[in-house]
């Protein structure tokens, strides 16, 4: 049971998705949480978008090329980032750029890491939004699964709002 005293810390309401299966936890945890290498590029990857292998390798000269990619590689195989390839053309040539995307599970990994004011409140809300909606869908599924009354949660979560109103500004 949470205390009264531990309700009133003022805490960044973040969860983190796991998958079920305990060794993908691990492996996710691990690759995110297991080096400076690790954190420097979740750093540093959009939350957004694409991020080009060549613009990470550019900004994390702390650590070496082959880390990086090792990192990059775990993180595709953990399912934290999605890769690709496409062509660009340069001084008339055609090569091929390589970049990486966060996935659901990566963009949160990567906002665990950032702090919020870094963020708009667009960005906030839109994210929020997101894990509220993945959150519901994954809690009802989990009630159905275990015969729990989601009434429970709905209420909680409605004791929650009221004791808060008087914080919300319009």
């Amino acid at each position: 049971m949470i205390k009264d005293e531990e309700l009133s810390l003022e805490l960044w309401p973040f969860i983190l998705p796991l998958p079920k299966k305990k060794w993908m936890q691990y492996k996710i945890l691990l690759s995110a949480f297991g080096s400076k290498v690790a954190f420097s590029i979740l750093k540093n990857l959009k939350i957004e978008g694409k991020t080009y292998q060549k613009d990470l390798l550019k900004k994390l000269t702390q650590h070496s090329n082959k880390s990086i990619l090792n990192y990059l590689k775990l993180f595709v195989e953990a399912k934290i980032l999605e890769e690709g390839m496409e062509q660009s053309k340069i001084e008339g040539k055609t090569i091929w750029i390589k970049w990486y995307k966060p996935t659901f599970l990566g963009k949160w990994l990567i906002l665990l890491l950032i702090s919020p004011k870094k963020l708009s409140k667009d960005e906030i809300k839109e994210m929020s939004r997101d894990f509220l909606k993945f959150y519901a869908k994954n809690l009802a599924k989990f009630c159905s699964d275990y015969e729990i009354d989601p009434e429970e949660f709905k209420k909680i979560f409605e004791e929650a709002l009221k004791e808060s109103k008087s914080n919300f500004k319009h």
